[in-house]
């Protein structure tokens, strides 16, 4: 072999060396998922998609990982949503108890915010249930029949076996004439 011959040869089997040598793509998606999973459990829901976003740039990975990195990323994304319910829940806690309320109920369910959530929910619920038996009783009282449906039907979303909201709904309510 000639020498100009042997010097392509060696350019070429280099490369091809260094990419035997690495890392198969499940052993990055690996080392990659590690990282979505320390990114997560510290809050950094930005980090954790983007890394599960790389993990499924990479080519030639079984149908298993690529799957548990989607369900990463998705559940960084909810928790990026999460976390924005959970603010407008924290500046409307102390003071207009229905956003809270309405927040609250759009933070999924193993959301790491409606954890967080939870013992002020707890704390305003009682106030949101009387405020909306209040405002039914009235309603049905003047005969505004709707309104008092739609209030009561606002603590039964919250609470659907308050006995009060129940026996309320079981009431006649009789339209006012004007």
């Amino acid at each position: 072999m000639q020498p100009r011959n042997r010097m392509k040869m060696t350019f070429l089997a280099v490369p091809l060396f260094l990419l035997a040598c690495g890392k198969n793509p499940e052993q990055r998606a690996a080392e990659i998922s590690r990282e979505v999973d320390a990114a997560l459990s510290s809050q950094r829901w930005e980090q954790a998609e983007k890394k599960a976003q790389e993990i499924l740039a990479l080519s030639k990975l079984s149908d298993a990982t690529r799957d548990q990195a989607r369900l990463k990323l998705e559940q960084a994304k909810s928790e990026q949503q999460a976390k924005l319910h959970f603010q407008r829940f924290s500046g409307a806690a102390g003071t207009d108890h229905d956003t809270a309320m309405a927040a609250y109920r759009d933070m999924p369910q193993g959301s790491y915010y409606r954890t967080l959530a939870k013992s002020e929910y707890d704390r305003i619920l009682p106030t949101y249930i009387d405020d909306h038996l209040e405002k039914a009783t009235s309603a049905n009282f003047n005969g505004r029949c709707t309104d008092a449906k739609q209030q009561l039907q606002l603590v039964l979303d919250v609470d659907p076996q308050n006995t009060k909201a129940v026996e309320l709904s079981k009431k006649p309510c009789t339209k006012k004439a004007e």
